[in-house]
C-alpha cells in the first residue's frame, strides 16, 4: 500500500433530488433507501453510475451529476431491485453471432464492459413484485410482466437472472430446527432426518412458510416428533431462478448439467431435473479475463455463486450461454430471419390486438422442442381443470391476496388502461396493438406449437402475443364451458380482470422454454452458520452474502503456470470470509467444437481445478481493491473488540493500513466550492475527523481506481483512495521487470516491499534530512533495490540491525548544493541545463568552490549518497527486517542463501539493464526526464560498481556525459561476488550486427532471464503480455531477425515487419539511425505496393489510398488547410450565361448536399455544352420557343389561332417531358431533410417567333384530371433525382412531403420513385395503410409497384398480401369483387413478379399463367379486367418469377409451362376470339424471353421466332413480329453480333436484299412485317450492348435510324401508306431508344444530333408516345448526367424490356397495351460506372490519365481494337481516357491503372479480374481517392517539382516581376520565414523545403490524422548529434556506424544483384575486413538462440536477381546518400576538432 487519500464523504447524488421531489424526507435513514454504485468502462472511458432506489422511484445519476429518476406511483407495486445490464440490440444478430465457444460475454457490471460493442446496449433495469421496466440509456424502454413475484436479480453478461420468489399457501413444507452441537446433550436423541423424494429437508428456513399456521404446540411434543411437523404451503413447478436475455424476447430457463452424464438434462421424465433446487439463490455473477499463453485477447470466464440456505452451501458454477439451434436441422441451410416476435406489454390474461381474455384451458406453450413437428391437436386433461371450471374467479381473487401482508396485490389494469401502459414504452408501436395476426405463419423464434388449435401465450402472461398465430377456422375444438365466461362478465360490468392461477402461471411443461443459461458446478464450499437468523430469513440471499473475485496477476502462478482465481464469500453475520482457489487454464491446443452445447461442455475451452477452501474468522467485512494490482481489504476484529484495516492477497503480503485524518466535507455536493487547498488558505483548515478501525461498520462501493467506501457507526461514508501500484510510469516499470524475471512466490512481493518502503518514508522528520525526497515513489524504488544488493552481503539479522547506526547524515553545504539538489532531484548528476554550451565548461572540470570537498558529493552525487544511506537504515528497521531477515519475503532474503539468493539479484540487476536497452530505441522516452532514463543508468552505475562488473561500468560511464559520482566508501563490506555476464548486451550493436552483415551477436531477453534463473519451464508461461509490454521493440526486432531467413524479397521484407508488429507508431518513435534502414525497405515497396496486401501493410509503407481507393474510413484532412473548396465551374462563366442561368439554377444545383456530384458532372462534359443543351431540351419549366412564319391569305385572328394551335401540339410533347427527365437528374440529389422537397410543374406556355408573343394554352384541355398521368410521370422524376444513397428518407420524411390532406398524381409518382431508389424499404406499414385508404388510383399505383421494388425478390409476406388484395384473381374463393381499376390490378401483378423476383414459386407462377391465357366469356367487351396491359404484367411478373430458369424449371416442369406460352405466342387462333387471344400473345411472348433468357436454347428459339412464310405474317400483329424476334434473339444471347451480316440472317429470306432500308421510297403495308422483324433486330441489338458505348453498334443502329427517319417523311395519299407511317414511326422510336441504350450515360454527340431533331417535332401527325420514345432516349443518352449507365445483367435486360417496351401510348391516358407506371422500371437496369479520381486530402475532383486494360476477347476489346484512335497494347487492348469518364462494362475490364505520377500522387490499379471485392467496392462507390507523392525522389527531380510548384524565396526578382500578373494564383508559404532563420538557413534544398511546407505531404498530418516524421527530421536530427549541443554518446557513434555500413551495402536493392558473397565482401569492407569472403551462395548462418537468420541485403538481393525487373527497387531511398555523406562529413569535422 503506497498511500492512503481522504476524498470525503461522499453521499448519494440523488439523495438531493429525492428530497426536494418529496420522494424520501429530509435527513432519511440509509434504510429507507438503497444505493448502489456501479462502475463500468465504455470505449475506453470508465463511467461510475450511481442507482438510488425507494420504494416508489429510482434515480440514475453518472459521474456524480444526475441524470434521470423513474417513478413507479402508478404501478402501485414496491420497487424490488434496480440495477444495470447488458441487453443485445437486435436478438437475431446477436444470437446468431454466438458460438459454443465465446458463450460467455463480458461481465457488464464491476468494472468490465462487454466485448461485442456493436451488438450490446447498456439498460436500466427496474424490477417491481411482478413486473420490469427496462430503460435503455440510449432512450427506448421496455415493460415485461412476470408470472410470479420477483424476489431479486443479477446482472449476467447479457441479460439478467431473475429470482422468483417462492409462494407458500397450501402445501406441506417440513419444519426443521438446525443442527445441534455435537456436544449437544440432545445430539443423541435426535433421529436420523427422513427426507421424502422430490423435497429436501432444510435445517431451518421459513422462506416457504407464507402465511403459517399456528404450531399445535402441546406438553408432549418434544424435539424428537417437532420435526414431523408440517405447515402448508405451495409450491410453485416454476424454476427458482429464470433469465430474460432481451426485452422483446421470453423468459429462458436457467439448467445446469448432469454431473453423471455430461449433458444438459431436457426432458421432464428423466431421473434428475435440468434446473437449479429451488433452494438455491443467486449471489453474484463476474466475467474474469484468463490470460492466455499466446493469443492476443484473453479467455472469458464468467462465474456465478449461489447459496443454499436449505443444505447450508455455497456452490460455485460457471456460467455460459447455451445455443439454441435445432440439433436435427443444424446443419442445413438457415432460414432468412423473420422479425422476433415482440413481447407483450400487456398485463396477464388480455390477448394482444383484442379485449377479450383468453380460456385458461388454451395452455401456454413456449414453440416447439428442436427437432419437432407441431402436433394435429393436443389432449386436455379434462380432469385437472375441473375445479377450476367451478371456481375460476375465485380461486383468481384469491390469488392475487399477498400472504405474507395480508394485503392484497396490485390490481390488474383494464384493457382500456393497459393500451395506454403499453404506450409508455417507446420501442412499441400503438398500431401494432390493433393488427393481431390472423395467419398461420410464424411471427417469431418461438411460434405455435403442439397444434395451431392453441393460443400462443406470452411467459404465462395469460393472453396471445403480437406475434402469435391463431387460426379460427378451429375455434370449435375448444372447450365447451370455459371458466373465464365470469370474468369477462366482470370486465363487462367495469370491474377488473384480476387473477394469477389462470394464467398459466402453474405450468408444469416447460418443454416449449428456451434454455438460455447453463450453469456448470465448479466446486461447493459449506457455510457452516452458526447462528440462527430467523429475522434475516426472509431476506433474499444478497443482502446477506458479499461476493468478490480476485484474478492472480500473470506473475502469480501455481506449479503448473495456470492462473489463480480467488473467490471470496463474506459473511457479515458470522464474521467469516471464505476463501475458494480455483486453478484456470486455457485450453489454447483444443478448438470447442461448433454446434450444440453437449459438444461445447465436453470440450471446454477452459481447465477448471478447485483448491481446498479456507475460512478466516473474525471478520468484519471485506471488499477488493483495484488499482493495477488487486487486493483484498479486511476489516478484521480481535478478541477485545478492536478493528483493523489491512491488505492480503495470496500473492502478496499483508500491510496494515493506517488512515489518515477524513475529511468531513462533500466535494460531489454542489455546496462544495475550490478544493481542500483553497479552503485552508481563505477559512482556515477544513473539518477533519480521525477514525481508528473501531469506528468502522462496513467496507463498501469499490472501483477499479483504488476508490472504496468506509461506512462508520454514524452511517456516514467516507471515501478514500488506496494506491497500489505507482503513479510513475518509470518506477512502475522498474518494479514490473523486477517481478517479470523472479520465480512466482516471490515477484509480486516486490510489490509489498515497496510499499512498506513508502510506508516508512512517510515521516521524513525521522530521518533528519533536510530536504525531502522530490519524488518519494522514485526514492522509494532506490531504496528497495539499493537494499536487494546490500543485503547479499549479510549473513545474519544481527548484521542488518547494526546497519541503523553506521550511515552519516548527508550534508549540503551552500546553497550551490541546495540549488543542485533542487534542480536535480533524483539520480542524475547534473541537471538537463548544464548541456548547453553556457554552462557546458562546468561539466569538463571540477567546480572552484567545491574542490576541497567529498568528490562523491559533488553536484547532486548527494542522491545516491543520501539513499545507500536510507536503504540501511530501513534494513535495520522492523519493516526492513521483515523484509530481509530469516523470515522474509523478498528474494535476497536471509531465508534464501545460496545460488537462488544470488541468481535473483543477477536477474534482476540485467533485467533493469535490458530495461535500459529498451527504453534506447523509444525517442519518446528523453533521457532528461526525471526519473527517466539517465535515473535508472546512474543507479545500475552504482550498483555495477559495488560488484565490479568492469564491462559494464564502462558502458555506464561512456553513455553519461559526465561519469556519475559512486558511493563506494558507503558499502565497506564485501559484497558476494556475482559473475559478469559474458557480453556487455548493447541493442544498438546486436542491431548492427543482424542488419548490415551475418555477424548478430547474443541478446537475451526477460524470458531468457527468468528461465536460467527460475528452471520453471511452467511459471513463465502467462508473462509473455507482461513481457511483451515491458520489452516490446526487442521482441519486434528478436522476431524480425528470426523471420529474415524466409525473406525472400522487398515485400516479404516488409511483411516480415509487419508481422513483427511495426507499425508507423513504432516507426515514427525509433531512433533515427534504425529507422533509416527500416524506412528504406518501405520507401522502395511505396511506389508499387501489392494490391493483396491488408490495409495496415498498407498503412505502413504509407499507401492507406491503395486500400481506401474505393472505401475511403476516415474523412482527412489537412492541419491548416481547413479553407479549401471545391473549385466550382461556374466561376468562369460569362454574364450572359450566369443571367440565363438564373432561370433554372434548381435544376443543376438544387441542393447544398449535391455540390459534389454537380462538380463531377460538369467535369464530366468540360470541352462542350452538350450538358446544357440536353437539360434545355428535357426543361419543362421553361416556355418552348416555336417558329410559326405567317401566310399572306391569314388574318390577325387565324394566325392567332394558328398560333394556339401549334402550342397545343407543342404541348403534347411538353408533356411527354418528365419521363426523359427522371432519367438526365436521376440520383443527383441529397435533399436536405428539414425542407420541404420540391416537384416542379409544367410550363406549357410558348413563345412563337418571329413575333415573339408567348402563346399559352387553354388549361381547360389540360387540367390535371385529363393529364393525370402526365402528372405522375413529373413526380417520378422528382423524387428519382434523390440518390439512391441519400440518407434520412424515412417514414417521416416521406410524410412531411404529404401534399395536405388530398393525394396528389405527383405525389403518388413521387412514391414510385422513391420505391425504385429503394428508400420505402424500411416505411412503416401504417403509412401504407394510410396512403391505399383513400382508393387514389395514381397513389394505389405507385405504392404497389414502389413498395414491390423495394422488396424486390425478398419473397416478403407482407408486401405479398398487401399486393393480393388488389389482384382480384389472388382474393380467396367466394370473397367479395373489389372495386378496383384495370390499372390499379395491373400494377398488383407486376408487383408480385417484383416482390418474387427469380424465386421459381410454383403458385404464382400458375397464378400469372391463367391470367395470360384466361378467357372469361366468350367476347371481351372493351374497358374488360384483363385487358393486353393487364396480360402483358403478367407474362412480365411470370418472366420475372422464372428469370434466366428457362434450363432449370425445377417444380414447375409439370405445369407444361413452355408448352402453354408458345401456344399462345405462336399458335393459331380462333377468328371469333382472335381480338381476345392477341391480347395474351405479347405477355406469352415476353414471359419465354425472361424465362429463357440467355438460356441459347435453339429449339425454343426457333418455335418463338417469327413465321417462315411471308403468308403468315398476314395473321400476326407487326408488334408481335417485332416481340418474336427479340425474344428469339434474347434466348440467343451469345449469336448477337453488330455486324450488318448477323442482321441479314436475322430477316427472312425474302427480306434479306432490302436489309440496309435504302431502297424503300413508297410506303406500303406489306412492308410492316419487313419493318417490325428489323426493328426487333436492332432493338435486341441494343438490349445486348446496353450501356457498353460501342462504338460499331452505334453506327450500325444510327444507320437505320436514319433510314427510318427518312421512311417516315415519305408523303403517303392513302390508308394503307399511314398504316406503314405508323408502323416506321414506331421503328424510329425503337432505334431511337435503342442508340440511346447503347450510348447511355456518354452524351454521345452523334446520336444526340438525330434525338434533338426528334424533340424539334410540332406537327400534329407525331404521337405522344413518339415524343414520349423521344425524350427517354435523350435521358437515357445523358443518363444520371453522365455519372450511370445501364447493365446486361438479367434483371437489367428484364427492366429494359420492361421500360422500354416497343409499343407506345397513343394519347397521354392511354394505357391499353402498356402501364405507363412501367417506363420507370430502367431504374433497376442502372449501373454507376462513371470513375472519379479525387484528392485524398482537399477532397477536391482530379482529372488523371486512366488506362483501362481490356480482358482479350471482350466485346468492348474487339471494339477498341478497330478504333484508329485508341492506343493498343501488345498483351491485350488497352484504352487511355481521362477521369471523370464511364468505364466499359466491368466483366469486360481486366484492370484499371492511373497515370497521375507526373502529376505529383501514387498511381493506383484497380484489378477487377483478379480482386473480385474491388469489383463490389466499385459498384458501391465509384471514386477513386489518389494520392500526393512526398517530394523525397531523386534530388534533380525532387528540385524541379519544388521550383514548379511555387517560386523560390530567394527569386526575389521573377516574384516582383509577375507579381501582378500572379498576385491571386502565387504566395508564399506562411511558415516559409522558419526556414529562413539562422539556425536553419542554408541547411535544407529546394526540395527539402518543399517536403515540409507542403500542406499535402506526409509531413503535414496526412498520416492517419497526424504529424509524421520524414527524412528531413531524421537528417536534423542525426546532425544534431553531430554539432557540439549535446556531445558525443557511445549510443549516438554506434548508431552512425550502422548507418553508415548500411549505406554502404543497401545499393545491392538498386542492382538487383544476388550474389551472397558479393554481400558478405561489401559488408567485411565496411567492417574493416573483418569478414569472411567467399562464403557459399545462399549459406544461412543459425542465430545463438537456435533460429536461422540471413543478411537482409542478401537475401533480398538473392530473389531479386531470381524475379528480375519485378523485384528490383523502385523509389528513392529514404535517407538520399548526399545527406548521409553530409553526415560522415561532419562526424570527421567533430572528430579532428575534439
Amino acid at each position: 500500500m503506497a498511500s492512503v487519500i481522504s476524498l470525503g464523504v461522499h453521499e448519494p447524488v440523488g439523495l438531493q433530488h429525492a428530497v426536494e421531489q418529496e420522494i424520501l424526507p429530509p435527513n432519511a435513514p440509509a434504510s429507507a433507501y438503497t444505493w448502489d454504485i456501479i462502475t463500468t468502462t465504455e470505449d475506453g472511458v470508465e463511467y461510475e453510475d450511481e442507482l438510488l432506489a425507494t420504494p416508489s422511484c429510482v434515480i440514475w445519476s453518472r459521474g456524480g451529476l444526475f441524470r434521470k429518476s423513474f417513478r413507479f406511483d402508478v404501478d402501485k407495486e414496491p420497487v424490488t431491485q434496480a440495477l444495470l445490464a447488458y441487453f443485445p440490440t437486435s436478438a437475431d444478430g446477436w444470437r446468431s453471432s454466438r458460438t459454443p465457444s465465446s458463450l460467455s460475454a463480458p461481465q457488464p457490471t464491476k468494472s468490465t464492459s462487454p466485448a461485442e460493442k456493436t451488438t450490446l446496449a447498456r439498460a436500466l433495469v427496474v424490477f417491481l413484485r411482478s413486473q420490469a421496466h427496462i430503460y435503455f440509456l440510449s432512450g427506448t424502454s421496455h415493460v415485461v410482466h412476470m408470472p410470479f413475484e420477483v424476489e431479486s436479480a443479477c446482472a449476467a453478461p447479457v441479460g439478467v437472472i431473475i429470482q422468483r420468489k417462492i409462494r407458500a399457501d397450501g402445501v406441506t413444507v417440513p419444519l426443521r430446527l438446525p443442527k445441534v452441537p455435537p456436544a449437544s446433550f440432545l445430539s443423541s436423541q435426535l433421529p436420523a432426518p427422513r427426507r421424502s423424494h422430490g423435497h429436501s429437508l432444510t435445517e431451518f428456513s421459513t422462506e416457504g412458510l407464507g402465511n403459517p399456521k399456528i404450531l399445535p404446540l402441546r406438553l408432549s411434543l418434544t424435539l424428537e416428533n417437532m420435526p414431523q411437523t408440517h405447515l402448508e404451503a405451495t409450491e410453485s413447478n416454476w424454476p427458482r431462478l429464470v433469465c430474460l436475455t432481451d426485452p422483446l424476447l421470453e423468459l429462458g430457463l436457467v439448467v445446469t448439467r448432469s454431473e453423471t452424464r455430461g449433458t444438459v438434462t431436457a426432458q421432464r421424465g428423466s431421473s434428475g431435473s435440468p434446473f437449479l433446487a429451488r433452494s438455491e439463490e443467486i449471489l453474484h455473477i463476474e466475467t474474469i479475463a484468463i490470460p492466455r499463453v499466446h493469443p492476443a485477447s484473453p479467455a472469458q470466464l464468467t462465474v456465478a455463486v449461489t447459496v443454499n440456505r436449505e443444505t447450508n452451501m455455497y456452490t460455485v458454477w460457471r456460467l455460459s450461454y447455451l445455443d439454441n439451434d435445432d440439433p436435427f436441422l443444424g446443419t442445413q441451410k438457415k432460414r432468412k430471419p423473420k422479425p422476433s416476435r415482440r413481447r407483450s406489454s400487456m398485463a396477464p390474461g388480455l390477448a394482444s390486438g383484442g379485449t377479450t381474455p383468453v380460456h385458461s384451458s388454451t395452455r401456454e406453450s413456449f414453440g416447439p422442442l428442436p427437432g419437432k413437428k407441431t402436433r394435429k391437436s393436443v389432449k386436455i386433461d379434462k380432469g385437472a381443470k375441473a375445479e377450476d371450471e367451478k371456481r375460476a374467479l375465485e380461486k383468481a381473487l384469491s390469488s392475487l391476496v399477498d400472504v405474507e401482508k395480508g394485503n392484497e396485490r396490485r390490481q390488474s389494469r383494464r384493457v382500456s388502461s393497459l393500451l395506454a401502459r403499453a404506450d409508455l414504452s417507446a420501442s412499441q408501436d400503438r398500431a401494432a396493438f390493433a393488427e393481431q395476426s390472423m395467419h398461420g405463419g410464424q411471427g417469431g423464434r418461438r411460434a405455435e406449437s403442439h397444434g395451431s388449435n392453441r393460443l400462443r401465450l406470452s411467459s404465462g402472461y395469460g393472453g396471445p402475443s403480437f406475434g402469435a398465430t391463431f387460426n379460427y377456422n378451429r375455434i370449435s375444438n375448444l372447450p365447451e364451458n370455459p371458466p373465464v365466461d365470469n370474468l369477462l362478465e366482470e370486465l363487462r360490468a367495469g370491474g377488473d380482470f384480476e387473477g394469477f392461477h389462470n394464467m398459466g402461471l402453474d405450468d408444469r411443461d416447460f418443454d416449449g422454454l428456451q434454455h438460455e443459461m447453463l450453469f456448470t458446478k465448479i466446486q461447493s464450499v459449506t457455510m457452516d452458520a452458526a447462528n440462527l437468523r430467523y429475522s434475516m430469513s426472509s431476506k433474499p440471499a444478497r443482502t446477506q452474502a458479499k461476493v468478490f473475485i480476485l484474478c492472480g496477476p500473470p506473475t502469480a502462478t501455481d506449479s503448473q503456470g495456470r492462473s489463480l482465481l480467488l473467490i471470496s464469500i463474506q459473511d457479515p453475520v458470522d464474521k467469516r470470509l471464505q476463501l475458494l482457489t480455483l486453478h484456470v487454464e486455457p485450453l489454447s491446443d483444443q478448438t470447442p467444437a461448433q454446434g450444440n452445447a453437449k459438444q461445447a461442455l465436453c470440450h471446454p475451452d477452459l481447465s477448471i481445478t478447485a483448491g481446498e477452501p479456507r475460512r478466516v474468522q473474525s471478520v468484519v467485512d471485506s471488499c477488493k481493491v483495484s488499482d493495477g494490482n488487486e487486493a483484498i481489504m479486511v476489516l478484521s476484529e480481535d478478541s477485545t473488540g478492536g478493528r483493523e484495516l489491512s491488505l492480503q492477497s495470496p500473492w502478496g503480503k499483508v500491510t496494515t493500513l493506517a488512515l489518515p485524518s477524513l475529511f468531513l466535507s462533500n466535494p460531489g455536493s454542489l455546496e462544495f466550492t475550490g478544493n481542500y487547498l483553497d479552503q485552508a488558505m481563505l477559512g482556515g483548515p477544513p473539518p477533519t475527523v480521525n477514525i481508528s478501525g473501531t469506528q468502522i461498520d462496513a467496507i463498501c462501493h469499490t472501483n477499479s481506481r483504488g476508490l472504496v467506501h468506509l461506512r462508520d457507526r454514524e452511517g456516514r461514508c467516507h471515501r478514500i483512495r488506496i494506491q497500489l501500484q505507482p503513479r510513475c510510469p518509470q518506477v512502475r516499470r522498474i518494479l514490473d521487470v523486477c517481478r517479470s524475471v523472479l520465480h512466482a512466490s516471490h515477484a509480486d512481493k516486490i510489490v509489498a516491499g515497496w510499499w512498506h518502503v513508502m510506508q516508512w518514508l512517510r515521516d521524513t522528520a525521522r530521518f533528519s534530512l533536510q530536504h525531502p525526497p522530490a519524488n518519494t515513489e522514485w526514492s522509494a524504488a532506490v531504496i528497495l533495490l539499493i537494499s536487494s544488493f546490500l543485503a547479499l552481503g549479510h549473513s545474519s539479522e544481527t548484521s542488518l540491525r547494526a546497519l541503523g547506526g553506521e550511515v552519516p547524515k548527508p550534508f549540503v553545504r551552500g546553497t550551490w548544493d541546495a540549488m543542485m539538489l533542487r534542480e536535480a532531484p533524483n539520480s542524475q548528476c547534473f541537471p538537463s541545463w548544464m548541456l548547453s554550451k553556457a554552462w557546458r565548461h562546468l561539466l569538463d572540470g571540477p567546480y572552484d568552490g567545491c574542490a576541497n570537498a567529498n568528490a562523491d558529493l559533488w553536484l547532486s552525487g548527494g542522491f545516491i549518497a543520501s539513499h545507500v544511506a536510507l536503504a540501511k537504515r530501513w534494513m535495520a528497521s522492523a519493516s526492513g527486517l521483515a523484509a530481509f531477515g530469516f523470515e522474509g519475503y523478498l528474494p535476497t532474503a536471509l531465508n534464501r542463501s545460496g545460488e537462488p539468493r544470488n541468481m535473483a539479484a543477477w536477474s534482476m540487476l540485467l533485467a533493469l539493464h535490458l530495461l535500459v536497452e529498451e527504453e534506447k530505441l523509444d525517442i519518446t522516452c528523453p533521457g532528461d526526464a526525471s526519473p527517466g532514463p539517465t535515473d535508472l543508468k546512474a543507479l545500475l552505475y552504482q550498483l555495477v560498481k559495488w560488484l565490479k562488473w568492469p564491462r559494464y561500468e564502462a558502458v555506464y560511464s561512456l553513455e553519461a556525459p559526465v561519469e556519475p559520482p559512486v558511493a563506494q566508501k558507503l558499502a565497506p563490506f564485501p559484497i558476494v561476488d556475482l559473475p559478469e555476464p559474458s557480453s556487455e548486451y548493447c541493442v544498438l550493436s546486436w542491431i548492427h550486427g543482424h542488419l548490415t552483415s551475418r555477424r548478430g551477436t547474443e541478446y537475451p531477453t526477460l524470458s531468457d532471464l527468468y528461465s536460467n534463473a527460475t528452471r520453471d519451464p511452467l511459471g513463465g508461461r502467462l508473462r509473455g503480455s507482461l513481457w511483451t509490454s515491458l520489452t516490446p521493440r526487442t521482441l519486434m526486432f528478436s522476431k524480425l531477425f528470426g523471420s529474415l531467413s524466409s525473406v525472400t524479397n522487398r515485400f516479404d521484407a516488409v511483411v516480415a515487419l509487419h508481422e513483427c508488429g511495426f507499425s508507423p507508431r513504432v516507426l515514427e518513435t525509433l531512433p533515427e539511425s534504425i529507422l533509416a534502414p527500416l524506412q528504406d525497405l518501405v520507401s522502395i515497396c511505396q511506389p508499387d505496393p501489392p494490391p493483396s496486401w491488408s490495409k495496415d501493410l498498407l498503412a505502413l509503407v504509407g499507401r492507406p489510398d491503395v486500400s481506401g481507393a474505393l472505401r475511403p474510413d476516415k474523412t482527412w484532412h489537412v492541419l491548416g488547410a481547413n479553407n479549401i473548396k471545391v473549385p466550382s465551374h461556374k466561376a468562369r462563366w460569362d454574364v450572359r450565361m450566369l443571367c440565363q442561368d438564373v432561370d433554372w439554377v434548381d435544376n443543376l444545383v438544387e441542393d447544398a448536399g449535391a455540390a459534389d456530384r454537380q462538380a463531377v458532372v460538369q467535369s464530366l462534359f468540360r470541352e462542350d455544352r452538350r450538358l446544357v443543351e440536353a437539360h434545355n431540351l428535357l426543361s419543362t419549366t421553361r416556355p418552348r420557343v416555336v417558329r410559326l412564319d405567317p401566310k399572306q391569305e391569314w388574318t390577325e385572328a387565324e394566325y392567332l389561332e394558328k398560333q394556339k394551335e401549334l402550342v397545343a401540339t407543342v404541348a403534347t410533347s411538353t408533356l411527354a417531358i418528365p419521363s426523359g427527365r427522371g432519367l438526365l437528374y436521376f440520383g443527383l440529389r441529397y435533399p436536405i431533410l428539414t425542407q420541404k422537397y420540391h416537384v416542379s410543374g409544367f410550363n406549357l406556355a410558348c413563345i412563337v417567333k418571329p413575333v415573339n408573343n408567348t402563346v399559352s394554352v387553354d388549361k381547360s384541355m389540360f387540367s390535371e384530371e385529363k393529364i393525370n398521368w402526365a402528372f405522375f410521370h413529373l413526380g417520378v422524376a422528382g423524387g428519382l433525382a434523390i440518390s439512391p444513397q441519400a440518407k434520412g428518407i424515412d417514414t417521416s420524411w416521406i410524410l412531411y412531403n404529404k401534399p395536405g390532406q388530398d393525394l396528389s398524381n405527383r405525389h403518388a409518382g413521387f412514391l414510385l420513385a422513391l420505391g425504385l431508389n429503394g428508400h420505402l424499404k424500411s416505411v412503416a406499414r401504417w403509412v401504407a395503410f394510410k396512403y391505399l385508404t383513400p382508393k387514389h388510383t395514381m397513389t394505389t399505383i405507385g405504392l404497389l409497384l414502389g413498395l414491390a421494388a423495394s422488396h424486390i425478390g425478398t419473397m416478403d409476406a407482407l408486401m405479398t398480401r398487401l399486393l393480393s388484395v388488389h389482384v382480384t384473381r389472388m382474393l380467396p374463393r367466394g370473397a367479395a369483387d373489389l372495386n378496383l381499376s384495370t390499372a390499379t390490378q395491373t400494377s398488383g401483378l407486376m408487383g408480385i413478379g417484383l416482390v418474387f423476383c427469380n424465386s421459381q414459386q410454383r403458385r404464382m407462377s400458375e397464378i400469372m399463367l391463367s391470367e395470360i391465357e384466361h378467357l372469361g366469356s366468350e367476347v371481351e367487351e372493351e374497358g374488360a379486367v384483363r385487358d393486353e396491359s393487364y396480360r402483358l404484367a403478367a407474362g412480365f411478373a411470370l418472366g420475372l418469377i422464372n428469370l434466366g430458369k428457362g434450363g432449370d424449371l425445377r417444380g414447375l416442369r409439370d405445369m407444361q409451362l413452355t408448352e402453354k406460352l408458345l401456344t399462345l405466342a405462336t399458335a393459331t387462333k380462333r377468328v371469333e376470339l382472335v381480338n381476345v387471344l392477341d391480347w395474351s400473345a405479347a405477355g406469352a411472348v415476353v414471359a419465354i424471353a425472361l424465362i429463357y433468357l440467355k438460356s441459347e436454347d435453339h429449339i425454343v428459339a426457333r418455335k418463338v421466332d417469327v413465321p417462315d412464310s411471308l403468308l403468315q405474317f398476314d395473321y400476326v400483329r407487326p408488334d408481335i413480329l417485332l416481340l418474336r424476334t427479340v425474344a428469339k434473339h434474347l434466348i440467343l444471347w451469345s449469336g448477337i453480333d453488330p455486324t450488318f451480316d448477323w442482321i441479314i440472317n436475322g430477316l427472312p429470306p425474302e427480306y434479306r436484299q432490302r436489309y440496309q432500308l435504302t431502297d424503300v421510297t413508297k410506303l406500303q403495308s406489306r412492308d410492316l412485317p419487313f419493318f417490325s422483324i428489323l426493328a426487333g433486330l436492332c432493338f435486341a441489338l441494343g438490349l445486348r450492348f446496353a450501356g457498353s458505348a460501342n462504338v460499331r453498334v452505334r453506327d450500325l443502329l444510327v444507320h437505320y435510324l436514319d433510314q427510318f427517319s427518312r421512311i417516315v417523311r415519305i408523303a403517303v395519299g392513302n390508308y394503307d401508306g399511314e398504316l406503314a407511317r405508323n408502323n416506321a414511326c414506331m421503328c424510329m422510336d425503337v432505334l431511337a431508344l435503342s442508340s440511346a441504350m447503347v450510348m447511355a450515360g456518354t452524351g454521345d454527340i452523334i446520336v444526340l444530333r438525330r434525338l434533338r431533331a426528334f424533340h424539334g417535332r410540332n406537327d400534329p401527325n407525331t404521337s405522344y408516345g413518339s415524343h414520349l420514345a423521344a425524350h427517354l432516349a435523350i435521358g437515357a443518352l445523358f443518363l444520371g448526367s453522365g455519372t450511370a449507365t445501364f447493365g446486361t445483367n438479367d434483371l437489367a435486360v428484364a427492366s429494359l424490356l420492361v421500360a422500354f417496351y416497343p409499343l407506345f401510348p397513343a394519347t397521354v391516358q392511354d394505357n391499353r397495351s402498356h402501364l405507363q407506371a412501367f417506363r420507370h422500371f430502367w431504374v433497376l437496369a442502372t449501373q454507376p460506372r462513371c470513375i472519379v479520381t479525387k484528392d485524398l486530402i482537399t477532397d477536391k475532383p482530379l482529372n488523371v490519365p486512366i488506362l483501362i486494360h481490356l480482358k482479350p476477347g471482350s466485346q468492348s476489346a474487339a471494339a477498341a481494337s478497330q478504333s484508329a484512335a485508341e492506343p493498343t497494347d501488345p498483351n491485350g487492348t488497352t484504352i487511355r481516357r481521362q477521369t471523370p469518364c464511364l468505364l466499359p462494362p466491368l466483366d469486360d475490364i481486366a484492370r484499371v491503372e492511373t497515370d497521375a505520377r507526373s502529376l505529383g500522387y501514387w498511381d493506383l490499379t484497380l484489378d477487377f479480374a483478379q480482386s473480385p471485392r474491388i469489383k463490389d467496392d466499385f459498384r458501391t462507390n465509384q471514386t477513386v481517392y489518389l494520392r500526393r507523392r512526398p517530394a523525397d525522389e531523386d534530388t534533380f527531380p525532387a528540385t524541379l517539382r519544388a521550383l514548379a510548384t511555387r517560386p523560390s524565396s530567394t527569386d526575389t526578382v521573377l516574384v516582383a516581376s509577375n507579381k501582378e500578373e500572379n498576385d491571386h494564383s502565387e504566395c508564399e508559404a506562411p511558415l516559409d520565414w522558419v526556414l529562413d532563420l539562422p539556425s536553419l538557413s542554408g541547411i535544407l534544398s529546394q526540395a527539402e523545403r518543399e517536403m515540409v511546407l507542403d500542406p499535402f505531404s506526409v509531413a503535414s498530418g496526412v498520416s492517419e490524422g497526424k504529424g509524421a516524421n520524414t527524412a528531413v527530421d531524421a537528417r536534423l536530427a542525426l546532425r544534431a548529434g553531430l554539432d557540439g549541443t549535446s556531445g558525443l554518446s557511445r549510443d549516438r557513434l554506434l548508431g552512425l556506424k550502422l548507418l553508415f555500413e548500411w549505406a554502404d551495402t543497401r545499393g545491392m536493392f538498386a542492382r538487383g544483384d544476388s550474389a551472397l558473397d558479393k554481400t558478405e565482401e561489401s559488408a567485411a569492407a565496411g567492417a574493416g575486413g573483418k569478414a569472411r569472403r567467399g562464403k557459399e551462395k545462399g549459406k544461412k548462418a543459425a542465430t545463438t538462440r537456435g533460429k536461422k537468420k540471413v543478411s537482409l541485403e542478401a537475401a533480398q538481393a538473392q530473389k531479386e536477381h531470381k524475379d528480375g525487373d519485378a523485384g528490383k527497387a523502385k523509389g528513392p531511398w529514404w535517407l538520399a546518400d548526399n545527406a548521409i555523406d553530409e553526415l560522415k562529413g561532419l562526424l570527421w569535422l567533430a572528430n579532428h576538432e575534439g
